[in-house]
């Protein structure tokens, strides 16, 4: 079988600036101008970090310069828009949808935030139709984005890729063949309630880590042998997660159990995979050639810190809608964090986990260097 190197990248809104530091460091490390992925997967912000890198797979280099400068300059105007026409509009229909229950079929109330910023800019900076050429031409392998349809529930991965790659299924989950275009990032980047969901031919979809539990999965069907992942969750100790637990605490407001509701939907279903295929390679290895399942080398790339505590000093960054609305719902500068952290849409947030993201990885040089030689 061909060696086939993956990389997953499974983000959730502005923490996915972790992954653009670390591909940046990532590239610094191997030096290939070439074939540095085979294989490009994401969800929710992770779509975003993958169409940006495929596309410009002729220059590696530039690709992954390219995406740190993006992240590190981003404002919240670069992904939703924050004009006061525009903000009091969605606020009047957030009154009439929840309070007045006044709402007509063809402008329903499904998202906080206007992303129509965050469509320009894809427009403006990726052409789609290069990538389908790089994919032709052999430059990557295949490309696929995931996301949620809101009426079957189920995960659903487009794809472009080589023609020998055949379309897959699951109970819950199946494969389309399509060349790849902005709704398809849109739509995998939708992040519930807050983003509006997106048309894809005739139905509805949200943020592929909605319904991804499998996020490995992807990669694996479009032939990877070898996967490098870059999640964006910080590892707590045992004695530290009991002790949050176990310690007297107020009641929570609205902003911590839609922390810990995201956190849900972007962080468990990678760590969980994860864990899932090391198993089955102890598994492999135990069984021989008598094993049903083929041994796929994995490296986990995660943050050394809380991604959601580094927004303490965020808070006054936001547009003033937006923080009104969320210190409506229990968000202050100590509160509610791990919420804030996925529309910090801003460089006084982005700018500095990029460059934890960078310096995290490039500390993990010899063992990157370890893992693609072997």
């Amino acid at each position: 079988m061909e060696n086939k190197l993956a990389i997953v990248l499974n983000g959730g809104g502005a923490r996915g600036s972790y992954q653009a530091g670390a591909l940046r460091a990532l590239y610094e490390i191997i030096k290939k101008d070439q074939n540095l992925f085979d294989i490009i997967t994401g969800n929710s912000a992770g779509a975003i970090n993958a169409i940006f890198l495929a596309n410009n797979a002729r220059d590696w280099g530039g690709s992954t310069q390219y995406l740190i400068d993006l992240w590190k300059r981003i404002k919240p105007e670069d992904v939703f828009d924050i004009s006061h026409y525009t903000m009091s509009r969605i606020g009047t229909r957030w009154m009439k949808g929840t309070i007045f229950r006044d709402t007509s079929p063809g402008d329903p109330y499904n998202g906080i935030l206007n992303t129509d910023p965050l469509r320009k800019l894809l427009l403006r900076e990726v052409d789609f139709k290069e990538l389908h050429n790089l994919i032709e031409e052999k430059f990557i392998s295949a490309v696929a984005l995931t996301a949620t349809n809101y009426y079957s529930g189920s995960s659903v991965v487009f794809f472009d890729g080589d023609k020998k790659i055949p379309e897959w299924s699951k109970s819950d989950r199946f494969s389309i063949r399509t060349e790849l275009n902005a709704d398809h990032v849109m739509g995998s980047s939708a992040i519930p309630l807050f983003f509006p969901p997106v048309k894809i031919g005739h139905s509805y979809y949200g943020d592929g880590c909605i319904r991804q539990v499998t996020p490995l999965s992807p990669a694996i069907h479009l032939g990877a042998t070898k996967l490098i992942t870059i999640g964006i969750r910080y590892k707590r100790t045992q004695e530290v997660i009991k002790e949050l637990a176990l310690k007297t605490n107020p009641p929570p407001q609205i902003s911590q159990v839609g922390g810990v509701m995201m956190n849900a939907i972007f962080l468990d279903s990678l760590d969980a995979d994860v864990e899932r295929l090391e198993k089955m390679n102890i598994m492999v290895a135990i069984m021989g050639k008598h094993s049903p399942w083929r041994h796929i080398p994995i490296l986990s790339l995660n943050p050394s810190r809380d991604l959601g505590a580094m927004t303490k000093k965020l808070n006054d960054e936001m547009p003033k809608f937006l923080r009104y609305l969320l210190s409506s719902i229990g968000v202050t500068g100590q509160s509610g964090l791990d919420l804030l952290s996925y529309l910090a849409f801003d460089s006084s947030y982005t700018l500095q986990v990029t460059e934890l993201g960078y310096n995290d990885t490039m500390a993990r040089k010899n063992e990157i260097l370890s893992f693609i030689d072997s």
